[in-house]
């Protein structure tokens, strides 16, 4: 182990890169925010209902029906309004099965750090391995002797491969990922561990596999965020937020804030701003106006797979007893499910109909108006649903509706349309962000 130096002293800038400047880069740190996901998604939406999108429809007629129609599958579903929250751990207990607990139950960690640094792994690890399957894959659980589709699918097999010590570096202890596996991850691993044939052209599992390979490389180099009590490994982030949420509440944009910064390199190939990579931000000419830069004028930050970290992060920050607070500052994750819901609707369109079958990429101008409206319909669609509830945000929060509510009401929707749960429309290229 290596002396750990002060995280704060290293925000976005660790090992520089020769072409950093830093009125850009603060500009930078700035599109990595929900509230710059949300405000530009806004801008989007403008246009949208102004003179319109070159790819996207909107119908805001259709939005009151369908509010109505996730009301009452809310009501039935969940009569109390106490509504799960949308977050990896949901997917971890599809069928009614508590795969966490168990795992616990059979490692018994000697204290919440071991705990924390652990659930920390399992869900930075499971959320590279991705969200995003064909509709005809399916994950074969032995365990239950089910088969799981979809997000639930990739979640369990990634489950099922932390709990075989697939990521770990510590024989005795395969219920850890550390960065010294992980940057060796083969691709012929994640095919077995998704039951696919090596090479197979169904899955990317040479895709997922160097997302990983880059996640242990990101981890190996941020010390200071991810090996301040243990060797470097995803979830020793967790004693870092630990230690500040002992003496405040940690808010949601925080961590946000922190998986941004250690894991910038994860996201290195795409639009950069000061040499700091922008992840999953995109262009588009409607995002213009007031407020905008010029060196960021035309970008979209949707920021998907980071969001749905911060989620998945603040379950096992909870567990320990911290205090995770302002989750409204993050918003909706423009992913296939959520747009499903808007086009199976009718509150989306696409302009030309053979998009659909398509599969566009998560980069091209379609799909970044599908995914950038969905931010702000999301967003609408949950004050609807409150007001129809006869709840406010504090009872029934958005990351609440997400799961409970829009997520529930979209298999449900979908189902009754085609006969599968599955989105009506997938994005090629969408586990490399989503």
């Amino acid at each position: 182990m290596t002396e750990k130096s002060d995280p704060g002293a290293h925000r976005f800038d660790q090992d520089l890169p020769v072409d950093f400047d830093e009125a850009r880069a603060h500009q930078a740190r700035d599109l990595m925010t929900g509230v710059a996901v949300r405000s530009r998604a806004e801008l989007l939406f403008e246009k949208a209902q102004g003179s319109g999108l070159e790819h996207v429809a909107l119908d805001m007629a259709a939005l009151d029906p369908a509010a109505d129609r996730i009301a009452a599958l809310i009501r039935e579903r969940w009569p109390d309004l106490v509504l799960p929250f949308h977050s990896l751990w949901r997917r971890f207990e599809a069928g009614g099965h508590d795969r966490f607990a168990g795992l616990a139950g059979t490692r018994q960690w000697a204290g919440v750090r071991e705990m924390g640094r652990a659930a920390v792994d399992m869900a930075l690890v499971s959320g590279f391995v991705g969200i995003t399957a064909p509709p005809d894959w399916a994950f074969g659980e032995g365990l239950t002797a089910e088969r799981y589709h979809g997000a639930d699918g990739l979640a369990i097999a990634s489950l099922a491969m932390i709990a075989g010590g697939v990521f770990s570096g510590v024989p005795r202890d395969p219920l850890r990922a550390d960065a010294g596996q992980l940057v060796r991850i083969a691709s012929s691993e994640i095919a077995a561990g998704l039951q696919v044939e090596p090479g197979s052209n169904r899955i990317d599992c040479d895709g997922r596999a160097e997302d990983l390979r880059r996640l242990g490389e990101a981890v190996g180099l941020r010390e200071d965020l991810f090996a301040r009590e243990d060797d470097p490994r995803p979830g020793g982030l967790f004693d870092l937020l630990f230690d500040e949420g002992l003496s405040k509440p940690l808010p949601a944009a925080r961590i946000l804030e922190v998986l941004a910064d250690g894991l910038a390199p994860v996201f290195a190939g795409g639009l950069e701003l000061g040499g700091i990579p922008l992840g999953d931000t995109h262009r588009h000419p409607a995002v213009t106006g007031k407020g905008i830069t010029p060196d960021t004028q035309g970008l979209l930050p949707l920021h998907t797979r980071l969001q749905r970290l911060v989620t998945d992060l603040a379950e096992p920050m909870v567990w320990a007893g911290i205090e995770v607070v302002e989750l409204e500052t993050l918003t909706a994750q423009s992913d296939p499910v959520a747009i499903g819901l808007l086009l199976d609707t009718g509150i989306l369109s696409l302009r030309t109909p053979h998009e659909k079958e398509t599969s566009p990429d998560t980069g091209t101008a379609a799909s970044v108006e599908l995914r950038g409206l969905a931010v702000a319909l999301c967003d609408r669609l949950a004050e609807k649903l409150r007001n129809r509830l006869g709840a406010g945000d504090e009872e029934l929060p958005l990351v609440g509706l997400l799961e409970g509510g829009m997520r529930y009401a979209a298999g449900k929707i979908a189902l009754e349309k085609r006969g599968s749960a599955a989105p009506v429309l997938l994005f090629a290229g969408a586990d490399r962000l989503l």
